[in-house]
């Protein structure tokens, strides 16, 4: 491997950094892997970003080379003079790092140059990409065929965020390509958007919940359902031991912290008190997805679509369609890919009826995947760029 281009994707989350390092070999191949600790920039700070990646990168090309591999320190790239630097071999060609926390143009600024000296990658736009984690996502664009230019990242876990990129070229005098990033939308935290995310769909099953529970106002008698004990509303009162939904309104609006005196009808204190409100709603989600692709409960899929309704119209504002506001930066999703990512769209259903929701809006993309290795797709991107 030594005498071939090596090149690293590393994608640097909140609890854990991953790195893979491809060539190409007749066509881009996986080499190796490598792992650190945490390494969420806004969350852990610079030393500790820098170190996590360090402990990746040479994991990767230790595995890669077959060799133990030393890379400068962290206290060498944030002090020492560029000849100390220099004095460390280079391995890697190219490098793509997507990093959690990235979110500033003056973060990349600030990250680019030492990272360049860390990795012993050139401080070029092409061979050093310093971006946030949702960036990698968008590497099928690398991979996929030269008329697919565009793509939209929508990305659906404990939040959620929608990215749309295009790959073009440097400059007119330069052929060489990379991917831009053109517009965002939500990302906002749970309080003012994560549609489509864990916390939306907690929270819209509780609404559903409650909504129905106030239209059997209207009702003669008691609607049938009431008595299931497999249904969305049963299963919400069950987790969280109540009686009746006008009980959930205690579990919602609980503080973080809840006294420790607090008991429920069986005189034992709650799971739920352990945990912060967020958290409390977060949870509720693999018990809403069980309802609604299991046991096909329609309030549970009535929730679903309300939530993954948000995402698709952050998605379909970032595209071209009637009675839009005109922009050379939308893109037109029948020429584009869209790329999913996140925990929840591993569900197969649950892509589905995202798609669904994204046709509502008269969007229908001429490609749709889902990105399971993000930084598989962002190394086997690069040994494409630079065979």
């Amino acid at each position: 491997m030594a005498d071939r281009k090596l090149h690293i994707c590393i994608d640097c989350g909140g609890s854990k950094t991953a790195a893979a390092v491809s060539t190409y070999i007749q066509e881009p191949i996986l080499v190796s892997r490598g792992y650190g600790g945490p390494s969420n920039y806004k969350d852990n700070g610079l030393k500790v970003f820098l170190s996590a990646i360090r402990q990746a990168a040479q994991d990767a090309l230790t595995h890669a080379l077959g060799i133990p591999i030393s890379l400068p320190t962290v206290d060498n790239v944030l002090t020492a003079p560029d000849d100390v630097i220099e004095n460390h071999r280079s391995y890697l060609y190219s490098a793509w790092i997507g990093a959690s926390g990235v979110d500033a143009a003056q973060d990349v600024l600030t990250l680019s140059p030492l990272l360049s000296r860390l990795l012993g990658v050139p401080l070029t736009p092409q061979r050093l990409m310093v971006q946030n984690d949702s960036h990698i996502l968008s590497s099928p664009l690398l991979t996929t065929a030269e008329s697919v230019r565009e793509s939209i990242v929508a990305i659906a876990g404990t939040g959620s965020v929608v990215v749309s990129f295009r790959r073009q070229k440097l400059s007119p005098q330069d052929a060489s390509e990379t991917i831009v990033q053109l517009a965002r939308a939500g990302g906002w935290g749970y309080l003012l958007g994560d549609e489509g995310s864990g916390f939306r769909a907690g929270r819209e099953a509780i609404r559903e919940v409650l909504r129905t529970f106030n239209e059997s106002d209207l009702d003669e008698e008691p609607p049938v359902s009431e008595s299931q004990t497999n249904n969305l509303r049963s299963m919400i009162l069950a987790h969280f031991n109540l009686r009746s939904p006008e009980d959930l309104f205690s579990v919602v609006y609980a503080p973080d912290s809840v006294p420790k005196s607090f008991v429920d009808r069986d005189g034992e204190r709650p799971r739920w008190t352990e945990v912060d409100r967020k958290s409390r709603i977060v949870e509720l989600c693999p018990l809403v997805f069980h309802a609604a692709f299991q046991l096909k409960d329609k309030s549970a899929i009535r929730a679903l679509r309300t939530s993954l309704g948000g995402l698709a119209k952050q998605v379909s504002s970032l595209c071209t369609g009637a009675g839009v506001r005109p922009s050379s930066k939308r893109i037109s999703a029948p020429s584009a890919v869209l790329c999913l990512g996140g925990s929840l769209f591993k569900v197969n259903e649950y892509r589905e009826l995202f798609i669904e929701e994204l046709e509502t809006y008269g969007q229908r993309f001429g490609q749709v995947v889902y990105i399971e290795d993000a930084c598989k797709g962002g190394a086997l991107g690069l040994a494409k760029l630079f065979p």
